[in-house]
């Protein structure tokens, strides 16, 4: 399965979970999950966008800065973060915007049934 969106942020802002909402927010079945994140900064002010991403107890990155591209991501380039995960287990997606700037962050994530 495969689930994309794109997540708007304004200047200084901060979205607590990207996920939240979402069917995938509580993971339906025991899978292994692949993330992709891209962003629309410019390469030069690439590092406003961070994001913190937790399955469960489990952090899997921690100011992550994903690739600016203005565009969805593409796989397997964007695809840096994955994990497994049990049925019923929280993904957090926690991202950050230090740009004096409204940003988008565009998001791909792949679960693979195990």
């Amino acid at each position: 399965m495969v689930i994309s969106d794109r997540v708007n942020l304004a200047a200084g802002a901060v979205n607590q979970n990207i996920f939240a909402g979402n069917y995938i927010e509580f993971v339906p079945d025991d899978c292994i999950l692949q993330f992709g994140f891209t962003s629309d900064e410019a390469a030069a002010t690439a590092d406003n966008i961070k994001l913190d991403v937790l399955c469960g107890t489990e952090q899997i990155a921690r100011q992550y800065v994903p690739r600016a591209s203005g565009a969805q991501p593409v796989f397997p380039d964007d695809f840096h973060l994955s994990c497994p995960a049990p049925a019923g287990e929280r993904i957090v997606g926690s991202v950050r915007n230090a740009a004096a700037g409204a940003k988008n962050l565009f998001w791909v994530l792949m679960l693979d049934l195990v």
